[in-house]
């Protein structure tokens, strides 16, 4: 009786196990569970000083290009939160409208702000590393438009020295979570999810240098793994950036409307 017993308790165990693991892999891949510090913030004091622009501070710059195009560089400022600590804010007022920009993106999007954080981090082309951060947008909803939106991105050299998207993770005003490359003016959406409006969401994006894949997570869910578009890594990763982007105004839609508040940026090594 006693043999019979454990025969089936072992059997039953192995069952359950069996049962746990193809429950987890219907959400996708395993998250990844243990982690090596790349760079991590909260924005507090007194690396980041209140009421001051992002950029310059903690080694924070804003993105740049060819004059006259800049990225509204004081638009992400760093605000006393209600409950206490310091998030990164973005008001759409503050973003700049740029004809070069609305030219180079056919009218799909009219100002943008782009804020960097470099890390230059060698993986030796064998380990994953995970961008995230908590985004939340206000503001009214448009439904049936991509008006407002505010990501995380990861950005990657290649041997040449060049730089790649490697994943772009960006909340909408349209009530909906969207993945791209990164590598285009225009996006073109990999992945999406409908999110609620109004709350904060964790963002991530984990960057399998090993495999030359991407993939999506919002509040921990999975939303898709995708190949690096064609190019030779060099396994280095340059930067991770917040972008808040604005379609053109319209006579119903306003991008001084909207806002994005961001905390909680980490860049990580990640282990399976």
């Amino acid at each position: 009786m006693k043999n019979l017993l454990n025969t089936l308790s072992g059997h039953l165990l192995r069952t359950k196990t069996k049962s746990l693991i193809a429950a987890l892999l219907a959400f996708g891949p395993l998250h990844s569970v243990q982690s090596q510090i790349i760079y991590s913030t909260g924005f507090e004091a007194p690396a980041f000083v209140a009421g001051s622009p992002l950029a310059g501070q903690d080694g924070w710059v804003a993105g740049a290009g060819p004059v006259p195009l800049f990225l509204s560089d004081n638009a992400a400022i760093i605000t006393a939160s209600r409950k206490g600590g310091q998030t990164v804010s973005v008001e759409g007022a503050d973003l700049v409208q740029q004809d070069i920009i609305n030219g180079a993106t056919g009218g799909y999007y009219d100002a943008i702000g782009s804020y960097r954080r470099s890390v230059e981090y060698d993986t030796g082309g064998t380990q994953t590393v995970r961008i995230s951060a908590d985004v939340r947008l206000d503001g009214r909803a448009t439904p049936h438009s991509n008006f407002f939106s505010a990501s995380i991105a990861a950005i990657a050299l290649n041997t040449g020295g060049g730089l790649e998207g490697v994943g772009e993770l960006a909340i909408s005003s349209d009530g909906h979570v969207y993945g791209s490359s990164g590598q285009d003016l225009v996006p073109e959406f990999l992945t999406s999810a409908r999110i609620a409006p109004g709350r904060s969401h964790n963002l991530a994006i984990e960057v399998d240098f090993a495999e030359h894949t991407y993939s999506f997570y919002v509040d921990g869910d999975w939303l898709g793994t995708f190949d690096f578009e064609p190019f030779a890594s060099s396994g280095v990763l340059r930067r991770g950036s917040i972008v808040t982007y604005a379609a053109p105004d319209t006579k119903k839609d306003k991008k001084a409307d909207h806002a994005a508040t961001i905390d909680n940026f980490a860049i990580e090594v990640v282990s399976e």
